[in-house]
């Protein structure tokens, strides 16, 4: 059966991360990654904007998290909130997503398949 393309931008995959003592649940969507947003990191990157680029990559792709605000609110994942982040931040959020989005290598390679 085809797939429309609305049906990859809507998969959602969640994964967590460890924050000092707490976890932080994280919501994103796969389809939001693309070789169009790559490019723009890639500028971003060149000119040595790499906050700017961690918050391209976060508010293209983060659906929903459990980080609250200083009066214990739900902090929306938006631009306007992610670039009031810290960078180390941001950047342990992305690795968390792109650790998530990798196959599962050691499983892969524990396979009963012979050569």
């Amino acid at each position: 059966m085809p797939v429309r393309l609305s049906h990859l931008a809507q998969d959602r995959r969640t994964c967590t991360l460890r924050v000092g003592d707490e976890t932080v649940t994280i919501t994103y969507r796969p389809g939001g990654v693309t070789p169009e947003l790559e490019d723009q990191l890639r500028e971003y990157t060149a000119d040595q904007r790499g906050g700017a680029a961690m918050v391209a990559l976060l508010a293209h792709c983060l659906v929903e998290w459990d980080v609250l605000d200083e009066d214990g609110e739900p902090l929306a994942p938006t631009a306007e909130n992610l670039r009031r982040l810290p960078t180390v931040f941001l950047v342990r959020v992305a690795q968390a997503i792109t650790d998530d989005l990798r196959p599962n290598l050691q499983s892969a390679g524990a396979s009963g398949a012979g050569s």
